[in-house]
C-alpha cells in the first residue's frame, strides 16, 4: 500500500511501526507537531514521546496487540515545546510493509484545536493533491482499454484499486465534512464522503449538483454561467471562488458554508470542481449569540446616553409600527410607503443598538420584497405574521426602556406630566411676542449636538460592519438651537443619509492613503436658518457619485438620461427602489433610504438634493420651512 494516499487527507495521520516510532506523516502531522514532514522521517520519534497525553491511550500502550480499528478517543497532549491542544484519535492496522513486510498501524488524528488553521492548510493541499484522485480514474479507463487482452492484469489490477477506494472511502467518510466532486456538465461523481448525507440531506453521487443544493431555476441558471466560466478559466479561479453560492439552505436550518476547489489535469485544465461543505451551525450561533449580548449592552448605554432622543424614537416608532399595520389592514398595501416605514424604523432601531428589532424589521424586508414580486394573499400572510413579531420585538424594547429609564423615561427627578392641552391654553396666555419668544426658545428649542449626537454611533457601526474608519461625527454647528419636535420624523430618516455617506461614500483606508487623504474619513453635519427655511448638510469626504454609474443603472432599467445633466441624473438617488448595489445587505441595496429622506422633506413642504465632486465627496442637502407656530403643532399633536 503506497503510504503517500495519506497525503491527500486532510487531517493529522502517522504511520507507526510495531515500537510504536513514527515511520510515515502527512503535512497536516507535521504541522501539528511545528516539524517538518522531513525532520519527522528522518528522526523517527516514538510517538508517546512527541505527544504527552493526558488520558491513558490503551491502544499505544501495547500497539501489537491492535488487531481492529480503536474508537476514537479524545485527550489533551503537550509537547516538549510548551505546545498543548486536545484531539481525537484512532489506532488501525495497516498492511505489512512491501519491501520488508514488517507491521504497521495508522494512527489517524482529528485536531479540535487548529480547525480552522487546519482547514486553510487542507484547502492548499487538496489542491496540490488533487492528481490521485484523477489518477484513480485514469487507471480505471486505462483498464477498460486492456480488458480483452489483460483480463487477469485487469482483475488484479481491479482488485488493488477496490482495496484503495475502501480504505480512501473509510477516510473520507471519516471527516466531519461533506466533500463531492462534480464535473463540467454538473454531474456529481461517485467519490462522496458519507457526511454528504447530513451536511446536504441526500447522497450525491449521480446526481446534478443542482438538485443537490436545491437551487431554485434562477440560481441554477446563474450557477451554470459560474461553471461555465469556471472551467474555461476566464478569471483566475482563486478570484471566482467567492462568486460561487457561499452557503447552502439547510431545510433544518443548520448553517453550512460552502467552499471550492479545482481538480487539474497534469496539463493544468480544469477537469472536476471539489465541493465541500462545513456544518458552522454551532460557531454561528455563538457568535449570533455574542452579537447579541454586545448589542444589549450597547443597546443599555444607548439608552442612557441618549434618553431624549430614545424616547422620541419611541415616538416615531409607535407612529410608524401604526402606519405599517393601517398599510396590512388594506385590501393591498402600498409597497414604497410600506417598503419606507419599514426601513426608516430599522435604521432608527439600528441607531440605538435594537438589535433584535433590527433583525427582524430586515426578515420583513425581505417577505415585503417576495410579496412585491409575486403579489398573492398566500405571500402577503407571512408579512402580517413577521409585522406581529416586529410588535412583539419593540414591547419588549419598551419593557426594557422602562427598567433602564422608568416609565417611558420619567423615572426620577422632580417632574411633572403636562398635557398637551394645558400646553396650548399656557401658550394662548402669553400675551406678548416677547414671552411667548422666551417659551419657545427656553422649553422647546434644543441645540443640534443634543439632537443629532447619537448619529455619531449609526456611523461608526456602519463603518465597524464595512472594514471602514471614520472619526467622530463632526457637528459644524453644535450650538444652532431649534425646535426638533416637527421635525422627528425627518431626523429620523436621516439614519440613512449618515450610513449611505459610510456605505457608498468613504473609501476604505488603504484606497484612501493610495489618493492621498487621511485614512479615516470625515462626516459633517451643518445646519442653518436662511431666512423663513431650516437648511441642513451631511456632507462626506469620500467617493462622490459617479453620473456614469447613474446613468448606467438607470438605462438598464429603461431610462432615457440624455438630456439630463450631470447634476441632474444624480438626484436620481432619491428616486424609490433605485440603488448601485447589485445584492442587498443589512445596510444598502434596497433603494429605500434615501426616497425616505425626500418623502419626509416634502411632507413639511421642503425638498432634498445632492451635490457632489467625483473623488472628494457628497453632500445630502435638505430645505424645509423653519418651524415655530406651536399651536397649530400642539393642535397636530
Amino acid at each position: 500500500m503506497d503510504l503517500k494516499i495519506f497525503d491527500t487527507l486532510l487531517e493529522p495521520t502517522f504511520v507507526l511501526d510495531q515500537e510504536g516510532r513514527v515511520r510515515y506523516c502527512n503535512e497536516p502531522a507535521a504541522l501539528i507537531c511545528d516539524q517538518s514532514v522531513r525532520k519527522l522521517m528522518r528522526s523517527r520519534p516514538y510517538i508517546k514521546e512527541l505527544f504527552r497525553f493526558t488520558e491513558n491511550i490503551e491502544a499505544l500502550n501495547d500497539i501489537t496487540q491492535v488487531q481492529d480499528a480503536s474508537p476514537y478517543q479524545e485527550t489533551s497532549f503537550e509537547m516538549d515545546g510548551g505546545k498543548t491542544g486536545r484531539v481525537q484519535l484512532t489506532l488501525q492496522p495497516l498492511p505489512p510493509d512491501p519491501e520488508d513486510g514488517s507491521p504497521r498501524w495508522l494512527v489517524f488524528f482529528r485536531d479540535v484545536t487548529l480547525e480552522e488553521t487546519l482547514q486553510r492548510k487542507y484547502r492548499a493541499e487538496l489542491e496540490k493533491k488533487e492528481h490521485v484522485i484523477q489518477a484513480l480514474e485514469e487507471a480505471q479507463k486505462k483498464l477498460e482499454d486492456y480488458s480483452r487482452n489483460l483480463e487477469k492484469m485487469v482483475a488484479e489490477r481491479t482488485a488493488q484499486l477496490s482495496a484503495i477506494n475502501s480504505q480512501m472511502k473509510a477516510l473520507l467518510d471519516s471527516l466531519g465534512q461533506g466533500f463531492l466532486i462534480f464535473d463540467r456538465q454538473g454531474r456529481c461523481l461517485e467519490i462522496a464522503s458519507k457526511a454528504c448525507e447530513h451536511i446536504f440531506e441526500t447522497d450525491p453521487r449521480g446526481k446534478s449538483i443542482h438538485e443537490v443544493l436545491r437551487q431554485s431555476e434562477n440560481e441554477t441558471k446563474a450557477f451554470q454561467r459560474w461553471m461555465a466560466t469556471a472551467f474555461a478559466e476566464m478569471l483566475p479561479f482563486e478570484d471566482l471562488a467567492p462568486l460561487a453560492p457561499p452557503k447552502y439552505a439547510h431545510s433544518g436550518y443548520r448553517s453550512i458554508d460552502l467552499g471550492y476547489f479545482p481538480l487539474r489535469t497534469e496539463g493544468g485544465a480544469i477537469e472536476g470542481l471539489v465541493l465541500v461543505g462545513t456544518d458552522v451551525t454551532d460557531l454561528v450561533r455563538a457568535q449570533k449569540q455574542a452579537e447579541l449580548d454586545r448589542a444589549q449592552s450597547k443597546m443599555v448605554l444607548e439608552l442612557v446616553k441618549n434618553r431624549r432622543q430614545v424616547l422620541g424614537f419611541i415616538r416615531e416608532a409607535e407612529a410608524i409600527i401604526g402606519e405599517i399595520h393601517e398599510q396590512l389592514e388594506a385590501p393591498e398595501p402600498a409597497y414604497d410607503v410600506t417598503f419606507r416605514a419599514l426601513h426608516t424604523l430599522k435604521g432608527g432601531a439600528a441607531s440605538f443598538s435594537v438589535q433584535d428589532l433590527v433583525d427582524r424589521i430586515h426578515e420583513g424586508e425581505e417577505i415585503l420584497g417576495h410579496w412585491h414580486e409575486s403579489p398573492s394573499a398566500e405571500n402577503l400572510s407571512p408579512l402580517h405574521r413577521q409585522v406581529g413579531l416586529i410588535d412583539e420585538s419593540f414591547r419588549q424594547f419598551l419593557a426594557n426602556t422602562d427598567a433602564i429609564l422608568g416609565s417611558r423615561g420619567e423615572a426620577g427627578g422632580a417632574t411633572r406630566e403636562v398635557r398637551i392641552e394645558e400646553l396650548r391654553k399656557f401658550y394662548d396666555g402669553l400675551k406678548t411676542p416677547v414671552m411667548r419668544t422666551r417659551f419657545f426658545e427656553g422649553f422647546l428649542t434644543e441645540k443640534s449636538a443634543q439632537v443629532f449626537a447619537h448619529f455619531n454611533d449609526t456611523v461608526q457601526s456602519a463603518a465597524s460592519q464595512l472594514g471602514k474608519v471614520v472619526l467622530p461625527l463632526s457637528i459644524d454647528t453644535p450650538d444652532f438651537a431649534f425646535w426638533p419636535e416637527p421635525y422627528q420624523r425627518l431626523i429620523a430618516s436621516l439614519v440613512h443619509a449618515f450610513r449611505n455617506a459610510v456605505d457608498h461614500g468613504i473609501e476604505t483606508p488603504d484606497v484612501r492613503e493610495q489618493r492621498g487623504k487621511n485614512p479615516a474619513g470625515r462626516i459633517s453635519l451643518t445646519l442653518e436658518k436662511n431666512g423663513e427655511r431650516l437648511l441642513l448638510r451631511i456632507q462626506d469626504d469620500g467617493n462622490g457619485i459617479d453620473p456614469s454609474k447613474i446613468r448606467d443603472r438607470l438605462a438598464k432599467k429603461g431610462f432615457d438620461t440624455s438630456v439630463e445633466s450631470d447634476a441632474q441624473v444624480i438626484q436620481h438617488v432619491f428616486d424609490s427602489e433605485f440603488s448601485t448595489r447589485d445584492q442587498v445587505t443589512a445596510l444598502s441595496g434596497r433603494g429605500v433610504g434615501m426616497d425616505a429622506i425626500k418623502h419626509t422633506a416634502n411632507e413639511l413642504g421642503g425638498r432634498a438634493w445632492v451635490t457632489s465632486v467625483p473623488g472628494q465627496g457628497t453632500a445630502c442637502m435638505v430645505d424645509v420651512p423653519w418651524l415655530t407656530d406651536v399651536p397649530a403643532f400642539l393642535k397636530v399633536a
